[in-house]
């Protein structure tokens, strides 16, 4: 008798216990997005009705006029920033505040991850940045370019013979994760290899799991944003552990024999090196004519030194892989994205594809083989920038990005009134809200690359695909400059058209972590015959 009366009260004060922080927002007068019991604003992502970005993105749509609303994870009040002036506010002047991402790693359970640029944080993370920065600066890009059209160049010259000349249907996903698994094996770890004929190399196979932002890999990453503290406790890693282990050995075998052979190689693990060495310098005069690669480039924020009396950090084997595995990381997943959307775009957009080929064919004829370009060459290419822009505009690969607030932070609501997020509390900026906003961007459904043609017009508060101020992508350039050239080759071979099982519009896949079609991008590659 007495269970059955226990089991309703035990129900009933977890019910109470869920719900209990539930006023939060509303005892300060901010809007927020109603919550459901025990999950809060998560439960569309849990019944996968919506994807994770959107869900995260509501309170955008709802309450316009204002600069910040209220969430609930699960039971934790959170908030989301509505105005891009308020997130560049926050990222720059007041990077004090909001120093931190939300995930908190284990270097036990993710030895790899936890110490990638993005994860880490405080003084190993402001340590790690200093260091890496002068690995991206234009003219560490053009050294490496070669590396990237070589690549690039071998495996156009497969697929042109795989062709036969002939039409063939392709899956775009696939074909660019091989060419990027390519590419940044090559600039990331030093290893040469071919996934287009030998498509079950130990490197693209562990490089498809390691970059693998769907299923339970995706799913984890999403939990280690949602719940932080409880994903830490429980001692979860994201990457599997046969990835960890390929990585770690491969990077320190490499290591190993260039030091012994005292080999050099316009390659990550090279500049690497010279940053565990100190050796590492910017070079001011060679970067005033390559400062950007495109208008989407992430502006380069200076760090200042801190009095931190911490534990002097030190760039071990470990490190260099992390940071190697994490360039890799983002020179596949964000580029196959940014190229598989481009892709879409110029198929079901013939017009824009023709303007662009045109361009190329234009670039071609002033380089000395008629087919090798150069960095300088694809910086000049406009309307290329143009397109890769409006892609990035149009399809933003992580719609979402997100801080720790880490001391009380104060500002001025649109009504005049204060609001204080305290510390501790956790924000998300809607990148993909912004950037689907007709405030800023007329029509934004439409793929139009003129948008870019008067940059004065272009709200560059609102157009942030790689975040902004000193946490924002500080891979751009390198993410842009292989966009480029793996277009550029492209379509100097092929015209891209829809496939028949091409879906159009386009369905994107709620249940994946980033950004991808829920049928695959089916194309039909023709050869130019040129």
């Amino acid at each position: 008798m007495l269970l059955l009366w226990a089991l309703p009260v035990a129900l009933y004060l977890l019910y109470r216990w869920s719900i209990a922080t539930y006023d939060y927002f509303e005892k300060r007068n901010i809007p927020y997005v109603k919550p459901v019991p025990f999950f809060g604003q998560v439960w569309s992502f849990f019944t996968q009705e919506k994807h994770a970005v959107d869900v995260a993105s509501e309170g955008y749509y709802m309450f316009p006029d204002t600069r910040i609303s209220g969430v609930f994870t699960l039971r934790t009040p959170a908030y989301l920033v509505h105005d891009p002036v308020l997130y560049k506010q926050m990222a720059i002047t007041d990077f004090d505040h909001f120093t931190d991402h939300v995930a908190e790693l284990s270097v036990e359970q993710d030895p790899l991850l936890a110490r990638s640029l993005f994860f880490t944080r405080g003084a190993r993370w402001r340590h790690h940045r200093t260091g890496l920065s002068p690995s991206f600066t234009g003219s560490k890009m053009r050294n490496m370019f070669s590396l990237l059209s070589k690549s690039a160049s071998d495996a156009m010259e497969r697929l042109v013979a795989f062709s036969r000349a002939e039409p063939i249907p392709m899956e775009l996903r696939d074909l660019y994760s091989r060419l990027g698994n390519d590419a940044m094996s090559s600039i990331s770890f030093g290893v040469e290899v071919d996934s287009l004929t030998d498509r079950d190399n130990e490197f693209f196979l562990k490089g498809n799991r390691l970059a693998k932002v769907d299923g339970l890999p995706g799913l984890k990453m999403l939990m280690s944003a949602i719940l932080p503290g409880l994903f830490k406790f429980l001692r979860i890693g994201i990457l599997y552990q046969d990835v960890n282990d390929f990585y770690t050995e491969a990077v320190s075998t490499n290591i190993r024999y260039r030091e012994k052979n005292a080999l050099k190689r316009p390659d990550f693990i090279h500049l690497l090196l010279q940053v565990r060495k100190n050796e590492l310098n910017c070079e001011q005069t060679d970067d005033e004519g390559l400062a950007s690669a495109g208008f989407s480039t992430a502006e380069t924020h200076t760090l200042y030194k801190t009095d931190d009396p911490g534990e002097k950090l030190e760039w071990r084997d470990i490190d260099i892989t992390a940071a190697a595995a994490s360039f890799f990381f983002g020179g596949i997943e964000t580029t196959t994205t940014l190229l598989c959307f481009a892709s879409y775009e110029l198929a079901v957009n013939p017009s824009i594809q023709a303007r662009l080929r045109a361009e190329i064919d234009l670039a071609r004829e002033e380089l000395e083989d008629g087919i090798t370009p150069t960095y300088e060459v694809l910086q000049k290419m406009k309307y290329m920038d143009k397109v890769v822009s409006e892609t990035l505009r149009r399809w933003t690969p992580f719609g979402l990005t997100n801080r720790r607030c880490t001391k009380d932070y104060t500002f001025t609501n649109y009504d005049g009134t204060q609001i204080t997020i305290e510390k501790g509390l956790n924000i998300s900026i809607p990148l993909k809200a912004f950037h689907l906003d007709e405030k800023y961007f007329p029509d934004p459904l439409r793929f139009d690359p003129e948008r870019f043609s008067d940059l004065t017009q272009i709200n560059q508060d609102a157009y942030v695909p790689f975040g902004t101020g000193l946490r924002n992508c500080i891979g751009s350039r390198l993410a842009l400059m292989q966009a480029k050239c793996f277009l550029f080759y492209m379509l100097s071979n092929f015209s891209i058209e829809p496939g028949p099982k091409l879906t159009i519009p386009i369905v994107l896949d709620e249940t994946s972590a980033g950004l991808n079609a829920k049928h695959g991008f089916w194309m039909t590659l023709v050869p130019r015959n040129i």
